[in-house]
């Protein structure tokens, strides 16, 4: 009895004494306020840092100011720590709702693909926030100058890459797959945005989502497979193609086994696009075309003396420049994993989205009418006339009337396009991504490839795809 009675006291002892301690380590704890207050702090510091390295912001943050308010500035800060970090879904969905305010009622979206304009899709996302940031232009979204998703993947459910847009803000992507009809293309594009869905991201009420205006950067199929065969066939390997070592140009397959071409063709094989003002002698690709690609690039592939074992780039080194360019090609169209197969999805999107475009023309979606604008440019006019193309590019992202953008004058679009060309004409001098005009048999191999038995059929018929396209966006652009 008196045992357990000792033994009861000094657990309340104990207890006590935990409790004591307790307190007192609670009473000196810090401001739990203070901590949030200093984290936001550093972390702001730190993001405006890492925004000052990738370029979109300027070297000296008090010439910030002069653009936008110090609130503007911290959301966007926000944002763009989400895309360049490893943050996850809920830090990158908490960062997209601090979107700053912005008066521009369009989603903007910039679409390219492997040698069409990737860098160009950053420089022109710079662009805007540099020189109309908001509330005259659009915002910079949570995933800044990164593709919104993963580049040439879709769901069996869908077909299409779900990118989920939302008014008021600018974002890219590169090398989407757009399988789907263009029926559900259209309703991805203007309703699956989290602004749409819950009407207060951003500040965008529904009266005010205009809709989506979407700059596809395409390029025509010839320069696109030179410049590809140049980039890709010289040392050192840039650090993000190293790709180039490990996959096999001569895949058709996606990762599960499904063939490439059974998503390319439905769209590709047609005879004519009436609706689209576009018609052809013969349809744009066969599958015995693909099938004889596929082929010559296995003929070429592992094949050769002391290449049995090599991969894609040791091939580009070795073999002479017309087979190389013809493995280098090969890989750009029909390979159906990892980084290929986009000169034929290039083709696909194209007619995707003008098939989109004219649906919402002649309907309505979303319980009101909004707006689907496609401007198709090409890279090599971005090349050959940056300050054009530049002010060309500009004149589509503001050519609404509205009373924010209405003080946007045609003197500013064209300062801020010499500023571009600028730019451009100075990066151009030091960058190896620019391939054009540095490799003197750019035009042999053109040529080369233009009257190949293999390559030159489907891709004159590829490039009257792309110059119908282009020419028809510049008759738009003359109208305005």
């Amino acid at each position: 009895m008196h045992s357990s009675y000792s033994s009861d006291s000094k657990r309340s002892v104990v207890l006590i004494a935990l409790l004591a301690l307790t307190a007192v380590i609670i009473n000196n704890l810090p401001n739990v306020e203070k901590l949030q207050d200093h984290y936001n702090n550093g972390q702001q510091h730190i993001n405006q840092q890492r925004r000052r390295r990738l370029n979109l912001l300027p070297s000296d943050p008090a010439s910030i100011s002069t653009k936008t308010n110090d609130n503007a500035i911290a959301n966007a800060d926000i944002q763009t720590s989400s895309s360049y970090g490893n943050a996850d879904t809920t830090a990158v969905a908490a960062a997209t709702s601090q979107t700053s305010s912005s008066s521009y009622n369009f989603a903007v979206l910039i679409i390219s693909y492997h040698k069409t304009g990737h860098d160009l899709q950053e420089d022109l996302v710079k662009l805007l926030i540099d020189e109309f940031p908001p509330p005259l232009g659009p915002n910079i979204t949570a995933k800044g100058v990164k593709s919104l998703v993963r580049r040439r993947m879709h769901t069996p459910v869908h077909l299409c890459s779900r990118l989920y847009l939302q008014p008021g803000t600018v974002a890219v992507q590169h090398a989407p797959d757009l399988f789907c009809s263009a029926e559900k293309l259209a309703k991805i594009l203007l309703e699956e945005g989290d602004g749409r869905k819950n009407n207060n991201n951003n500040n965008i009420q529904p009266k005010d989502d205009l809709g989506v205006k979407i700059v596809h950067l395409i390029r025509n199929p010839f320069t696109m497979a030179v410049s590809n065969y140049h980039y890709h066939a010289k040392k050192p390997i840039p650090r993000p193609e190293m790709w180039i070592t490990r996959q096999n140009p001569c895949q058709v397959t996606y990762p599960n086994g499904e063939l490439f071409a059974d998503y390319v063709l439905p769209s590709l094989s047609k005879r004519s696009y009436e609706a689209l003002n576009i018609n052809y002698d013969s349809r744009l690709i066969l599958r015995s075309e693909f099938e004889a690609i596929a082929n010559d690039c296995e003929s070429l592939y592992q094949t050769r003396p002391g290449l049995e074992h090599a991969n894609q780039f040791d091939h580009l080194l070795n073999l002479d420049a017309p087979d190389g360019l013809r493995l280098a090609t090969a890989e750009l169209t029909v390979q159906g994993h990892d980084n290929g197969g986009d000169m034929l999805r290039m083709s696909n999107n194209i007619l995707k989205l003008k098939q989109a475009e004219k649906i919402v023309q002649n309907s309505w979606i979303g319980g009101h009418h909004k707006e689907f604008q496609v401007h198709t440019m090409s890279l090599d006019d971005f090349i050959s006339d940056p300050k054009e193309s530049a002010l060309d590019f500009l004149n589509f992202i503001f050519d609404h009337n509205n009373e924010a953008n209405d003080v946007i004058s045609m003197e500013q679009k064209e300062s801020a396009a010499t500023k571009y060309s600028q730019t451009y004409l100075n990066k151009k001098e030091g960058s190896r991504h620019i391939t054009d005009g540095k490799a003197s048999n750019k035009e042999q191999l053109v040529e080369y490839l233009r009257h190949d038995a293999v390559f030159g059929p489907p891709l004159k018929k590829i490039e009257m795809l792309v110059e119908t396209t282009l020419a028809d966006s510049r008759d738009t652009t003359v109208m305005l």
